[in-house]
C-alpha cells in the first residue's frame, strides 16, 4: 500500500510499471484509475480528482464522484504530477494525509482508501526550488521512488523488446509470414533512442507496415538505423567482447 513515485524520461514505461505494481498488489482485483495531470485543464482538474456537488459551478447539473472516489480500495495513478497546479497540490496533500476528499461545493468530506502511484519525467526537486511544486507534497510522494532507466542505458534488453513488439505488430497487421533478420539487432542496439521504449515500438510498427517482402532487412530500416556505427563505437564493442574497457586502453 506504499505510495510510489516513478521517475524517468518520456517513453520509459512508467504507466506500464504502475499497472504492474497494481496487478502484483493486494488491490489487484480493485479499480486501477489513470489520470494524466498534464492533459486536464487547470480549471477542471480539481473536479476530475475530487468530484463536485450539483450546482457547485455553472454546468454542474449532477453530483459527480471524482477519480479518488472511483479508485476507492484500489490504485490511483497520477501521471505527469509535476504539471499539477499549486492550489490542487495543496488539496492532494490533504487527501494523502487524512484520507478525506472534499468535493467542490460539498459540505461533508468523503473518506477514501486509495493507494497512490505518481509519475513524472520532470525534476521535482528542481521544481521545489523554483517554487512550482510543494516541498511537503514532494516528501509525501517520495516514500518509495523508482527510477526507470532510459533505453540507451539498457541496450541488453533491446533484442527482447524488439522481438516482443515485432510479434505483436505482425499479428495486428495480419502478416504472420514476416520475419525479422537477427543481423539487424545490433543496429537497434547502437541507436540512442531519445524517445525510449515508445519510440522503439513505433519504429517497429512502421517497419512492419512498410516491409515489402517476407523478411525485414537493412533496406527496410529507417535512415537513422541504417547508418554505419562510428569507429569509436566499433572499437568499444570489440574491446567489450574481450573484457577490456576503452578507458583503460586510453590510459
Amino acid at each position: 500500500d506504499t505510495t510510489v513515485l516513478l521517475l524517468g524520461e518520456t517513453g520509459t514505461g512508467k504507466e506500464v510499471l504502475a499497472q504492474a505494481l497494481h496487478d502484483l498488489s493486494l488491490r489487484s482485483h480493485k479499480p486501477f484509475i489513470r489520470v494524466n495531470c498534464a492533459a486536464l485543464p487547470s480549471g477542471l482538474i480539481e473536479s476530475e480528482l475530487f468530484g463536485h456537488e450539483r450546482g457547485a459551478f455553472t454546468g454542474a447539473q449532477l453530483r459527480r464522484a471524482g477519480r479518488f472516489e472511483l479508485a476507492h480500495t484500489g490504485t490511483l495513478f497520477l501521471d505527469e504530477i509535476g504539471e499539477m497546479p499549486l492550489e490542487t497540490q495543496a488539496k492532494l496533500l490533504r487527501v494523502l494525509q487524512d484520507g478525506m476528499v472534499d468535493r467542490i461545493g460539498g459540505t461533508q468530506p468523503v473518506a477514501v482508501d486509495v493507494r497512490l502511484v505518481a509519475a513524472t519525467n520532470a525534476d521535482l526537486q528542481a521544481a521545489v526550488r523554483q517554487g512550482t511544486f510543494r516541498a511537503d507534497l514532494f516528501y509525501r510522494l517520495h516514500i518509495f521512488p523508482i527510477a526507470l532507466p532510459p533505453l540507451r542505458d539498457r541496450a541488453e534488453d533491446i533484442p527482447e523488446l524488439v522481438q516482443h513488439f515485432f510479434l505483436n505488430v505482425r499479428e495486428k497487421q495480419g502478416r504472420p509470414d514476416l520475419v525479422l533478420s537477427p543481423a539487424l539487432l545490433p543496429r537497434f542496439q547502437d541507436y540512442r533512442w531519445p524517445g525510449n521504449i515508445r519510440e522503439l515500438e513505433n519504429v517497429i510498427e512502421r517497419i512492419v507496415v512498410l516491409a515489402r517482402g517476407t523478411e525485414i532487412t537493412l533496406s527496410d530500416l529507417p535512415d537513422f538505423l541504417r547508418r554505419e556505427r562510428p569507429a569509436v563505437d566499433m572499437l568499444q564493442l570489440e574491446l567489450s567482447a574481450r573484457g577490456i574497457s576503452l578507458e583503460s586502453v586510453e590510459k
